[in-house]
């Protein structure tokens, strides 16, 4: 198994890493670094039962994005840096935070405006969101459709608004 995960070969560590249950962490983690996960296997290599939960706040400060983003799944990761990585440069990064459920209504509403769409949509979808603004946004042709998933929405008003089409 070990000269396996240090195959040359990515498509080696690939199937390891979606098939193999006893893949290695190390190799894991680098896997997660270029791999998203197929559709086959959509929660590897993060959701692979080796894969590393703990000491991931090592990474806060590490160049490669990817990498980044896994400080905010540590244990002992705090809010601070959850609004760190709201601000952070790499749209990914901030997309991250945007999910988290510490990130502050202000962040909220500033990420709200991001240059990136997927950061806004996932804002926008944060229960974070101050009511007026939701209001705000489901009342907008644009950002009514992604204001409409988000969880603080009774579920007969997402209904509602998915049968008139709002």
């Amino acid at each position: 198994m070990e000269r396996l995960a240090r195959d040359e070969d990515r498509v080696v560590r690939l199937f390891l890493a979606e098939r193999c249950e006893d893949a290695p962490a190390d190799m894991l983690l680098e896997v997660w670094q270029w791999w998203n996960g197929s559709y086959s296997t959509p929660d590897r290599p993060y959701g692979h039962p080796n894969f590393p939960r703990r000491d991931l706040l090592r990474y806060a400060d590490d160049p490669h994005p990817r990498l980044r983003q896994l400080a905010l799944d540590d244990p002992d990761s705090t809010a601070d840096l959850v609004e760190r990585f709201s601000g952070d440069e790499d749209a990914e990064v901030r997309l991250r935070a945007a999910t988290d459920p510490r990130l502050s209504p202000d962040s909220v509403v500033r990420l709200l405006d991001d240059p990136d769409s997927g950061v806004r949509a996932m804002a926008a979808r944060h229960p974070r969101v101050p009511v007026p603004l939701l209001v705000e946004l489901l009342g907008d042709e644009g950002t009514a459709e992604v204001a409409a998933r988000n969880p603080v929405l009774p579920v007969a008003v997402m209904e509602r608004m998915t049968a008139t089409g709002a």
